[in-house]
Parts: C-alpha cells; structure tokens; sequence
C-alpha cells in the first residue's frame, strides 16, 4: 500500500468508524473510543482525533491529542531555559489515542500518523500557545514503536512501576 493511498484529516462527523478493525484484544478500549467517544470528545473540545483515510474513506487508522503536562521528576533538565526547570509540571500535548485497523498494520500507517501529530503540535500548536513536550503513555508492548518515533521514557521510580509508560519528545530538539 503505497503512501500515496491514503491521507490525514480531522475526524468529521459523518465519518463512518463503525468496520474499524484493531484484531488484538488489548486494542479493544482503542476501537470503543474511536466508535463510541471520538466525535462526542471532539464536538465537547476534550481532544481533538485526525484519522488516515483511504480514498474510498474507509478508516485505517487515527491519533487522538488533548493538552497535557508533564512532571519531570528531575528525570530531564531543560539546558535551554533553567528557570523552567523550577516549576513542577512543564507544558505538553498528549497523543491520548493511537491505533491502526489491523488490515493496514506494517505499512508505517501509525509512524505516519504521529508524525503528522509531532508536526503539527510543532508547527501549530507550540508556536501559538507555548508547548515544550509531546507526551504519551505508552503499553509495554508498544514502547519500542514510540523509542524509534524519537521519544524517551521518563527515568523515574514511579514510571517504572507503572502498567503504561510514561514517555515524552521535547519539541526543542526537532527544531
């Protein structure tokens, strides 16, 4: 499947989400948020879902972003700006949501799609309102997936005792 299939806009409304397929089990609660709470989070400014469409609109996969925080926990030092380093949470945006149908996975559908999210917390988001870090909570198994977008995951003794991951990307250093 040629990245030229398919293209990357906002949830809308008459979207049809219903033949959406996550396959694994543990992606279940992915599958019910796309179905069930995606456009009602949407209309209701909760988070915002941009999908990957095919030309035929069928749905292959989406990224859901709120606005977040993080706490650093001492676990990374702003260089650039140690004053920062004083406050307790640091401003973030969230990749809340991220899932591909299972008939489309291996086919970089969902590096596609936080790419896109990356670059449009960079270029949109950050440049107007101030966001230093792009923050996820990553499943053990997909920890990996995130490493190789770029992201770290928060060293503390908390984040390690966690069943998700705490993993962030500082948008400075994409500049």
């Amino acid at each position: 499947m040629p990245d030229s299939d398919y293209y990357i806009r906002k949830l809308e409304a008459t979207d049809s989400v219903q033949n959406f397929k996550t396959g694994n089990p543990s992606f279940l609660p992915l599958k019910t948020f796309l179905q069930k709470q995606a456009k009602q989070f949407q209309q209701s400014s909760i988070a915002q879902t941009y999908v990957a469409v095919m030309n035929d609109k069928t749905i292959i996969g989406f990224v859901a972003l709120t606005c977040s925080e993080i706490d650093l926990q001492n676990g990374y030092e702003l260089t650039d700006c140690s004053h920062a380093n004083h406050y307790e949470f640091l401003p973030a945006v969230k990749i809340a949501r991220l899932a591909v149908d299972s008939r489309y996975r291996n086919f970089s559908v969902g590096s596609t799609l936080v790419g896109y999210a990356i670059a449009l917390i960079r270029d949109k988001i950050a440049e107007n309102v101030g966001c230093r870090f792009v923050v996820t909570d990553a499943k053990t198994e997909e920890v990996d997936f995130y490493l190789k977008q770029g992201f770290i995951v928060l060293d503390s003794e908390g984040n390690q005792s966690t069943e998700h991951t705490l993993m962030f990307l500082d948008l400075a250093h994409l500049k």
